[in-house]
């Protein structure tokens, strides 16, 4: 006997009809490889360095000792990457044998992947397990410059590091590297690094820091923006809404009174008050966000419960006792939840944008931190650094168009009426 076809089997039947979105959705993949493998990519810490007889590796203890939360937590990404993918083929073929379909396999995989990174989160957290990082005032690039000799080093492809300044030595301003257009390589005369020689392929800011570099970086900025003020307000959202549709009467009215006031506060002017109350964050725009993007998803799920709960199975559900939670959370959710995942991508892409807009007003994450919406307040100021200001904005918008064209096909998806 076939067996009958799930609920998300059709969605992604239907959404690998949508050309388009199923080409954004490939394009994610890339993306996030990017940000996770981001040290691997470009990095002016040497995965080996010979110093004289002895052999150092300074990108090791530099992965455990960042600058930014973020970048400890995508380098925990990248150190149990390789752990799970091994961890999860070996799972599949088990949850295979006993005939788990496809789509749970992709989630269970993917809940393993986010399980391992707490666990690394939170292992290397403490300090007297996280390794030290004793070469943090070492400019390894300039000795091996200035000992060739003696010294070697092995580097990232790109051997520059996201914070990395060029203003060139002192008492010597010309061998600096400030706003230079891509491609720009120095000549052996201005050189006083070993990582001189490789060409700025997208060119450099005002402090010499290579863009492409800062491009790279500024992608983690920008997913987690995006997806941490998203996964907070999804569930607040979907919570108040469902509990609204399904109770009614005065939990419905109180909701959806809080709703209409919450919506009264427009985020982007909160951050910027909140900002320069406290000073630029990057955890104040996550938790603005998520606080103030609730409402909408609130009424869509809302919208769906009130008629979720008309439909006979509720009705069955009563009668066989079953409390009113699990009918909310176990019976109408899961038939009434299309609408905030329709709406998680939109959310991401409108996440990423205030971001970034933060950022080219100076209310953004704190310097040197890379950032995209940074690199276009420095070509904002003076528009003949055209690479500052084209760079980001191609990648503020193939960023946002395709999580957009991944939100539009799950629409389409979902929609039981553009079914064939």
């Amino acid at each position: 006997m076939k067996r009958s076809e799930a609920y998300l089997d059709i969605v992604w039947r239907q959404f690998k009809k949508n050309l388009p979105a199923l080409v954004a959705f490939s394009l994610l993949a890339p993306l996030f490889l990017t940000a996770i493998f981001a040290p691997l990519i470009a990095s002016n810490q040497p995965l080996v360095f010979r110093d004289g007889q002895e052999t150092l590796y300074p990108w090791f203890h530099a992965l455990f000792n960042t600058e930014e939360e973020v970048d400890f937590a995508f380098n925990m990404a990248m150190v149990g990457f390789f752990p799970w993918v091994l961890l999860a083929l070996v799972l599949n073929r088990l949850w295979r044998r006993r005939d788990v379909p496809g789509r749970r396999r992709v989630l269970r995989a993917g809940g393993l992947y986010l399980v391992i990174i707490a666990v690394l989160v939170g292992v290397f957290s403490f300090e007297n397990l996280c390794p030290d990082n004793r070469y943090y005032t070492r400019t390894f690039p300039e000795e091996e410059f200035n000992q060739p000799d003696a010294k070697k080093g092995w580097y990232a492809l790109i051997p520059f590091g996201p914070r990395e300044q060029n203003t060139g030595r002192a008492g010597d301003p010309g061998s600096g590297a400030s706003f230079q257009p891509p491609l720009y390589r120095k000549s052996p005369e201005q050189s006083y690094k070993i990582n001189d020689r490789f060409p700025h392929v997208l060119g450099t800011d005002n402090l010499g820091r290579d863009v492409l570099v800062q491009m790279i970086y500024g992608t983690r900025i920008a997913l987690t923006v995006g997806f941490v003020a998203v996964a907070i307000y999804i569930p607040v959202g979907v919570v108040l809404g469902a509990l609204a549709g399904y109770f009614g009467g005065k939990v419905d009215l109180l909701i959806s009174r809080v709703i209409e006031v919450i919506m009264l506060f427009p985020a982007f002017f909160l951050i910027l008050t909140l900002v320069a109350l406290i000073g630029p964050s990057i955890y104040i725009i996550m938790v603005v966000i998520g606080l103030t993007g609730w409402p909408g998803i609130a009424r869509l799920i809302r919208g769906e419960v009130l008629k979720q709960r008309s439909i006979d199975y509720v009705a069955a559900a009563r009668a066989l006792g079953s409390s009113h939670m699990r009918i909310v959370f176990r019976h109408i959710l899961p038939n009434a939840i299309s609408p905030a995942l329709v709406s998680a991508p939109f959310g991401i892409a409108g996440a990423i944008i205030t971001e970034a807009g933060l950022s080219l007003l100076g209310f953004g994450v704190r310097p040197p931190t890379p950032s995209w919406g940074t690199l276009l307040r420095l070509g904002n100021e003076n528009y003949t650094y055209w690479w500052l200001v084209v760079i980001p904005s191609l990648a503020m918008f193939f960023t946002v168009t395709i999580f957009n064209l991944v939100g539009s096909g799950l629409r389409d998806a979902m929609d039981p009426r553009l079914r064939m």
